[in-house]
Parts: C-alpha cells; sequence; structure tokens
C-alpha cells in the first residue's frame, strides 16, 4: 500500500503513522486499515471508505 496513514494511538494518546498497513474487513462490512503503532508497538486502526 503506497498511501501513508495515520491513526490515533490510544497508549501514546496522539496520532501516529501505521506500519505495516494492513486492508482489513470488520464483521460489519466497514473496510480499515490495521498496523501498528512505531512508537509504543501496539495496534491502530483507521476507517477507511471501501472501494
Amino acid at each position: 500500500m503506497a498511501e501513508q496513514y495515520m491513526a490515533y494511538c490510544v497508549r501514546c494518546k496522539k496520532k501516529v503513522p501505521v506500519q505495516n498497513p494492513q486492508k482489513i474487513t470488520l464483521k460489519n462490512g466497514r473496510t480499515a486499515i490495521k498496523g501498528t503503532c512505531p512508537y509504543c508497538k501496539g495496534t491502530v486502526y483507521v476507517f477507511v471508505k471501501s472501494e
């Protein structure tokens, strides 16, 4: 994925760039990007519009 996604990290309490982004579909049908925070290595999500 060429785009750089920004997500809110709950542990760091700030917006961070998403490392290792993976496009997933949630069980309600919504599309999201799942990745890790580069600072604390926690899991972060950002919702994207479905294509």
